[in-house]
């Protein structure tokens, strides 16, 4: 198991390091050095080094403490819209704080600097999967229109 804790280790660093060179980007510098920090805590480091570093399939109880990890994950971390939804049933949400949105984007541009160093447009797309408040879905688009993927947000 301490193979898997020590990948995981290494895949959380690099994540890290690819939000911090994005937030950077936009002034978000304290933003980029706390992101996702809480992946650190046993509650969240182990059920996921466990899920996707030991090469095993999970029982029902691991499972399920990987489940509690994600969920705990989401709602420590504001830049999740998950964190924000007031009411799944209904589809209504608080609005974001510009850093959170920012901060979102460049979580999930960060996903492309990890395969490569140019941000990939499908990494950008939005889903009617997520819910989030009018107003920042309205600065999302903005965000992750074509033509601003390597401009500062602010």
């Amino acid at each position: 198991m301490m193979k898997a804790y020590w990948r995981y280790f290494l895949y959380i660093m690099n994540h890290k390091l690819n939000v911090l060179i994005e937030c950077w980007k936009e002034g978000l510098y304290f933003q980029g050095v706390i992101h996702d920090f809480s992946k650190f805590s046993p509650a969240e480091f182990f059920p996921y080094a466990k899920k996707f570093y030991s090469g095993n399939p999970l029982d029902l109880d691991e499972e399920l403490n990987w489940k509690y990890a994600w969920l705990r994950h989401q709602h420590k971390n504001k830049h999740h819209w998950e964190y924000w939804v007031i009411n799944p049933n209904t589809n209504e949400a608080l609005p974001m704080p510009k850093k959170y949105v920012i901060e979102m984007v460049c979580d999930w541009r960060s996903f492309s600097r990890k395969w490569g160093k140019k941000v990939k447009e499908s990494t950008l797309n939005l889903t009617d999967s997520i819910v989030v408040h009018p107003e920042t879905k309205r600065e999302l688009e903005l965000m992750t229109s074509t033509q601003r993927t390597d401009k500062p947000f602010n």
